[in-house]
């Protein structure tokens, strides 16, 4: 068992499902992006530069881009007014849009190459 699955595996419900939901979807659509556990929390990156984490809060996930304040944010889905984080709160499997995810990563790893 990866730390990684440990930290799933002692999450209550329903953030344990919501981070193995979205832990499948990178796993299964970004191949290329190396998952690790940083700062307590599940981090992927590509090339060595970080990308994006999942964090679990009470009744929700974050799914934190470190450089989404230079995402373009088409659907408005971007919350934060950090300098450069900027999260997609998930409280439930419908808030997981594929497509909109999709977008942003995509976008995040080409502007991180």
């Amino acid at each position: 068992m990866s730390d990684i699955d440990l930290y799933e595996s002692e999450l209550p419900q329903p953030q344990k499902e919501l981070i193995k939901r979205l832990r499948k979807f990178i796993a299964l659509n970004y191949p290329e992006l190396t998952e690790s556990l940083k700062w307590h929390v599940p981090t992927y990156s590509v090339k060595g530069k970080n990308l994006m984490g999942l964090q679990a809060f009470n009744r929700h996930v974050n799914l934190n881009f470190f450089r989404g304040a230079k995402l373009h944010d088409a659907h408005g889905v971007l919350i934060g007014t950090g300098k450069q984080v900027r999260h997609v709160t998930v409280r439930s499997i419908k808030d997981i849009d594929d497509r909109t995810l999709r977008r942003l990563i995509d976008e995040a790893i080409v502007k991180a190459v």
